[in-house]
């Protein structure tokens, strides 16, 4: 027979912790319990907002960067290079800012333009003239001349007074034999093409975007149709 059931805790304690059956925690449990002790890093409320900020940031980066001046190259020939692609540039973009030039014009075009143009290339079953207008290229009027061709090319024909002293030498490496008559250096610009030369007292250019190898012989033919029938002069 057991004792009565002694009324003090101290006693019912020791015979629940001899009598009661034991089980082990789950390890689940186990995990779960020591997860709830573990401090926890302060919330980092702030992280969304600075991520948001940086991409921000970063796409103004990427939209301006392209729009920041480069520095200009010290070949005075590249250098007007870059400023006669520029020009290409806006005209594709906005287009020119005369939509065309009637006969009666090229008095006025002469005048603001310091060019004479007794002989232009008028267009053929390849090149349209679009249009034409007086431009000022680093520091320097000059003319342009907007064609388009049958494969949606736009082409720039820009003649500048050259620099004093400045000519494509004869052993310039750039230099390309077009139709065993002329020689001039083919540059390339941020993804442009150019024929560059000499005429006289000027200096002239035809830029596309016309890169690849297969378009690199149409461009040749480009220059021909444009240097045979195109005569600028300076003005003055």
């Amino acid at each position: 027979m057991s004792e009565p059931l002694d009324p003090t805790d101290e006693t019912l304690g020791r015979r629940l912790a001899a009598e009661l059956p034991r089980h082990a925690a789950p390890a689940r449990l186990r995990a779960s319990i020591a997860e709830a002790m573990t401090p926890r890093p302060a919330r980092t409320w702030w992280l969304a907002p600075a991520l948001a900020a940086a991409a921000t940031a970063l796409v103004l980066v990427l939209f301006f960067v392209p729009l920041l001046p480069r520095i200009a190259p010290a070949d005075p020939v590249q250098r007007l290079a870059r400023a006669v692609v520029s020009e290409h540039t806006r005209a594709l973009l906005w287009g020119s800012r005369q939509p065309e030039i009637a006969p009666a014009g090229w008095e006025w075009l002469s005048q603001e333009s310091g060019i004479s143009l007794p002989k232009m290339f008028a267009g053929d079953d390849r090149l349209t003239l679009i249009a034409a207008e007086p431009v000022y290229l680093d520091q320097r009027r000059g003319v342009a001349l907007y064609y388009r061709d049958v494969d949606g090319h736009q082409v720039t024909y820009v003649v500048l007074p050259a620099p004093k002293g400045v000519r494509i030498a004869p052993n310039d490496s750039r230099r390309v034999r077009i139709a065993d008559r002329w020689r001039p250096a083919l540059l390339v610009d941020n993804g442009f093409s150019l024929w560059a030369w000499n005429q006289g007292e000027l200096i002239c250019f035809i830029v596309s975007d016309m890169v690849s190898a297969t378009d690199l012989e149409q461009f040749k033919d480009y220059f021909v149709r444009l240097r045979t029938a195109t005569e600028p002069r300076p003005a003055y």
